[in-house]
């Protein structure tokens, strides 16, 4: 009896450590039932394979890209963390975890700084690692480690186009806009419909009044009719060369196609101030100003159309919220002399 008693308790113990070593391996290994329905049937279909075998790390890459890609950046930094953990000497895993920390509203840049790091020690030649550290350092305006990257980018792929734009921007935020233009072109040799290449040679032809700058902004509008971004660029061009008609008739179709831009508001208020249209200007301004409630230029001009309605108190208290918001509103400070003079006459 006694030896019929010690097998049953060992058995007991035997199933017991079964069952506690199996809540281990789910606590420990990135549980997520394959039956909870509050995930995506993608999710759950990853970790089904995940609980069938636990210590394979490219499951946890897999379910992290499909959290990645539903949005869910904490829950794919924890699988990717999970696959590290792992895997501790695979590139991909590293650099995939910088890019999830990056994304979102809460970037963290300093640990996704040490996560390129770290795929680049791994792997040296890792051209994706290499140019999103580039932009990191671009972004914190590190310009010659920003800029030594690019260059290493550029040699391990000649025909990609993003090396050559990226050290564009950095030699346009340096002051050499030629260099930055040659290497703006270089971009569109290899990527003829490079948006963003088109759109700062635009906008460099722009500075120097070079009707050049027209030829870009078309190739932007054509590559995107609603770009609102090239639309504007194009009709601010066209406003300083005088041609106020068209550049007005392209911000409203800005205005349009993006109800929060600003500036074609504002713009829209000076040129039909220009025209002698004052109500119709502060109809602009009045809309520049909902939208951006702190916009001094808009204050000084709305309050410039009211003074050529003759309406003085409001175009007073305009030009009296211009100089509080900014008290470099000079046109505002000369406005409240003028109507200062006007109202202490008898």
């Amino acid at each position: 009896m006694r030896y019929g008693k010690s097998i049953c308790f060992s058995i007991m113990v035997f199933m017991l450590l079964a069952i506690v070593g199996g809540c281990e391996k789910k606590a420990g290994a990135r549980f997520i039932s394959d039956a909870d329905t509050t995930y995506s049937a993608d999710i759950r279909n990853v970790s089904k394979k995940i609980n069938a075998d636990p210590t394979n790390a490219e499951l946890y890459y897999t379910r992290s890209n499909a959290f990645y890609f539903e949005d869910n950046f904490k829950q794919a930094t924890l699988d990717i963390e999970f696959a590290i953990h792992l895997d501790s000497a695979n590139a991909l895993y590293h650099y995939k975890r910088g890019n999830y920390l990056m994304a979102g509203d809460t970037a963290n840049a300093a640990e996704a700084e040490k996560s390129y790091k770290m795929a680049l020690q791994l792997k040296p030649d890792f051209f994706d690692a290499t140019v999103d550290m580039a932009k990191l350092l671009l972004a914190k305006q590190m310009y010659p480690a920003s800029e030594a990257l690019y260059t290493k980018a550029n040699t391990l792929d000649p025909g990609n186009p993003l090396p050559y734009f990226y050290l564009g921007i950095i030699a346009k935020e340096t002051g050499d806009t030629l260099k930055a233009m040659s290497l703006f072109e270089k971009t569109l040799v290899y990527d003829s419909k490079h948006y963003n290449a088109i759109m700062q040679m635009g906008n460099l032809y722009a500075l120097k009044h070079d009707k050049k700058a027209l030829m870009f902004f078309d190739r932007a509008i054509q590559l995107n009719e609603f770009s609102d971004e090239a639309l504007y660029a194009k009709g601010l061009y066209l406003q300083h060369q005088q041609k106020y008609r068209d550049a007005a008739a392209l911000y409203e179709t800005v205005a349009k196609i993006n109800p929060a831009h600003i500036f074609c508001r504002y713009n829209l208020g000076f040129i039909n101030g220009l025209f002698g249209n004052y109500r119709e200007a502060i109809a602009y301004l009045d809309q520049a100003i909902e939208l951006a409630p702190e916009y001094a230029d808009a204050y000084t001009l709305r309050g410039t159309m009211k003074e050529k309605l003759k309406n003085s108190t409001g175009a007073y208290n305009d030009y009296k919220k211009a100089v509080l918001l900014d008290e470099n509103q000079l046109r505002a400070k000369e406005g409240l002399g003028r109507i200062n003079i006007t109202i202490s006459m008898p």
